[in-house]
């Protein structure tokens, strides 16, 4: 079955699918999902955080589901283009040299 790559508030019964495609490692994509309404929910509640003056914009975000921090990409229109599960958003951050403590101090 192929899953949306888009999660939109009619899709909020299909869930998103790690984007994770194992290339780095053993070439085997994630099986991880997250319910799609779980992650628009989060999404929107970031663009509900920016002020007005600031306009639409897209970017990753972090968001708590099940225990696990995910990470996924989130457009303008309030849609997440797509997610990233707990243990695949971590390598990426340790291949990028990313530093979330930092990232919080600023």
């Amino acid at each position: 079955m192929q899953l949306p790559e888009t999660g939109t508030l009619g899709d909020r019964r299909r869930p998103l699918q790690c984007v994770a495609s194992g290339y780095l490692t053993d070439g085997c994509s994630c099986s991880a999902r997250v319910p799609a309404a779980v992650a628009i929910a989060a999404w929107q509640r970031e663009l509900e955080r920016e002020s007005p003056k600031d306009g639409a914009h897209d970017g990753f975000f972090n968001f708590a589901w099940r225990g696990g921090r995910w990470l996924a990409y989130g457009l303008p229109g309030g849609q997440v283009r797509g997610v990233y599960c707990p243990a695949h958003r971590s390598e990426r951050e340790q291949r990028l040299g990313y530093d979330p403590e930092l990232a919080l101090a600023v």
